[in-house]
């Protein structure tokens, strides 16, 4: 069997699995963005060859093909350098501020490094130095900078001061900005949100894009006679209930496909397994991203046998990771959160007369979730 799997042939499902690490690859066009690429091209263009400085936001739920789109702007400009010489001294760097971790300090000196292509340091200078260092390593050429997931950076303390000093230096920056949180402007200051320029929306896409959508990714990814447009169609209507989802969508495919490996076919069984899989994986992403005391609190109701009792171990956790215990009414509107959020469900169950009644709170997938923590704990606090 691992011979089979090994070596491949029959009943393969996947030909091409890159085209669903790496899009653009692949991809020449991006499909219902046409008229968002366009826009942005222009703002590009004036301000290359007409020193016109931009700056945008990109806004949308996850999937809508906002980090897609910056690539590919991205990438487009880098072949074009050799047709335009307009082009070539246009420096341009990508920093994704949650995967840097998501500080000031940690955002400003990535950029620092892709920009003047130089180390720096990553402590011990102020934000201004790091400006000064860019503005230096600039010289007279032009620069673009990509900052993804930007929420994670200005709802940091100090965060929205990376903004102002970019937005507002000297140096010939432009700058697009790319966020899930529909409510990022709210976290900015007055002076950093006048100095923006256009939002751009990214809507959802419904199910008749994600279907044309995962046919391009089957086209190229998948061998002919190993999926139909039913099962296309599947993914597509759930994905698109799913505020219109495309990385969910492709995901979903290439997972079934996985799944599927071997059979020769993707099947409606083999999607509602890639389903249940990614629901998991979902649930134990948003643990990972919980503040920390919502963390404690949710590690005390899996230890605990009841929410009184969660509560004892909530404060005992809280004395071990050096933190202060909230009250008992704050915690138990933090394991309320949780339900809502549906990581645990809350029961409320009679014990008579002696008993009343009890919370109790069930964690699903309890010994996933409880790694989940473990191993972001051994990481200190946030």
């Amino acid at each position: 069997m691992i011979r089979e799997a090994l070596l491949g042939g029959r009943g393969e499902v996947i030909k091409n699995p890159k085209v669903f690490m790496d899009p653009l690859a692949f991809f020449k066009d991006i499909p219902f963005r046409e008229d968002i690429l366009r826009e942005v091209a222009i703002s590009i263009r004036y301000f290359v060859k007409n020193n016109v400085k931009f700056s945008t936001l990109f806004l949308g739920l996850t999937g809508t093909g906002k980090t897609l789109v910056a690539k590919y702007i991205l990438n487009e400009i880098e072949e074009i350098k050799p047709e335009d010489p307009s082009y070539a001294e246009l420096t341009q760097a990508y920093v994704n501020c949650r995967e840097v971790g998501g500080t000031p300090q940690a955002v400003l000196s990535a950029l620092t490094e892709k920009l003047t292509g130089k180390p720096v340091p990553k402590h011990g200078i102020n934000l201004g130095e790091y400006v000064e260092a860019i503005k230096e390593g600039l010289g007279k050429k032009k620069a673009i900078v990509y900052l993804d997931e930007v929420d994670t950076l200005v709802k940091r303390r100090g965060g929205d001061i990376v903004l102002y000093q970019l937005l507002r230096t000297d140096a010939d920056i432009s700058t697009i900005m790319i966020s899930n949180d529909i409510n990022v402007r709210d976290y900015m200051e007055p002076r950093i949100v006048s100095s923006l320029g256009p939002t751009i929306i990214f809507k959802p896409y419904d199910a008749e894009q994600l279907m044309k959508i995962l046919e391009m990714y089957s086209d190229i990814g998948l061998y002919k006679g190993t999926y139909d447009s039913e099962v296309l169609a599947y993914i597509a209507a759930i994905s698109a209930k799913e505020h219109g989802d495309a990385r969910k969508a492709v995901n979903l495919l290439f997972r079934a496909a996985q799944l599927a490996s071997g059979t020769g076919r993707i099947t409606k069984a083999h999607v509602d397994r890639a389903i249940i899989e990614y629901e998991q994986e979902k649930l134990l992403e948003a643990v990972k991203a919980l503040p920390f005391h919502y963390k404690l609190a949710l590690m005390a109701v899996i230890e605990a046998e009841d929410l009184m009792s969660a509560h004892k171990v909530y404060s005992d956790l809280c004395v071990k990771y050096g933190q202060k215990p909230l009250s008992y009414r704050r915690f138990s509107d933090i394991v309320s959160e949780l339900d809502m959020f549906g990581i645990v469900k809350v029961k409320l169950i009679n014990r008579g007369r002696a008993g009343g009644i009890r919370k109790y709170v069930e964690v699903p997938d309890r010994e996933k979730v409880k790694k989940v923590l473990e191993e972001n704990m051994l990481l200190g606090v946030e």
